[in-house]
């Protein structure tokens, strides 16, 4: 946490007073600031918003009357909560679909998260080739959506993922706010919280067949 201070002498030590634990630095006037030890965010309250400008002193306990910091307006948030995935859902009833279908498959996360970088997929069970979706939106909410379009040759008599690490970045980022990296295992298939458990959906994807066959009658005279 880096705080600026006004009116500050060279070396003196400042300190920032969160949850009973003190963190100090020393001021140089050379660029009027002060960086204090790293935040031991353990020792903080998970969800609980902090306002430095009310905990920031000098050695002699005068507050501090003027300061900026890293953290833009002097306050912020703890947030050690790392994202999972709750469940993953559809935006289809449950009933067939053929080729050309579009189903919207929706991973649900416990809290909102950002997707940035790169393009996560999810990798679905449809038989001898697997369905690899990108993902489309939700960035900033709790559910992303990944559409799958299906594909000629795909079959599931209930469609789900196909392994519960099904969900990948793909070079990019899935984060909350606060920057904490998204845990992706998903549960098993079949299982409660899976695809194929929320969803009855059959997928069809096998284009029908016409054989004509020939007979030969016998003439008599």
């Amino acid at each position: 946490v880096t705080v600026a201070t006004s009116g500050a002498e060279d070396g003196q030590t400042v300190t920032l007073t969160l949850n009973s634990n003190d963190y100090t630095g020393s001021v140089n006037t050379n660029s009027t600031s002060i960086t204090v030890a790293a935040v031991d965010l353990q020792a903080l309250t998970d969800g609980a918003t902090y306002d430095m400008s009310a905990n920031v002193s000098d050695a002699a306990g005068n507050a501090a009357t003027e300061f900026t910091t890293s953290a833009g307006n002097g306050q912020f948030t703890v947030d050690t909560s790392i994202p999972t995935v709750n469940h993953v859902e559809a935006n289809v009833s449950s009933a067939s679909y053929k080729i050309g279908d579009t189903i919207g498959v929706q991973v649900v996360f416990t809290e909102a998260v950002v997707v940035s970088g790169g393009t996560p997929q999810i990798t679905l069970e449809t038989g001898t080739s697997d369905a690899v979706v990108d993902y489309d939106s939700g960035s900033g909410s709790t559910t992303l959506l990944f559409n799958y379009v299906v594909a000629e040759g795909h079959i599931a008599s209930d469609l789900d993922y196909a392994s519960t690490s099904a969900l990948a970045l793909n070079s990019g980022t899935i984060k909350d706010a606060a920057g904490n990296d998204a845990t992706l295992t998903l549960v098993s298939p079949s299982n409660a919280g899976s695809l194929g458990h929320n969803k009855d959906i059959v997928i069809d994807g096998i284009m029908p067949t016409m054989t004509i066959a020939s007979t030969t009658r016998g003439v008599t005279d």
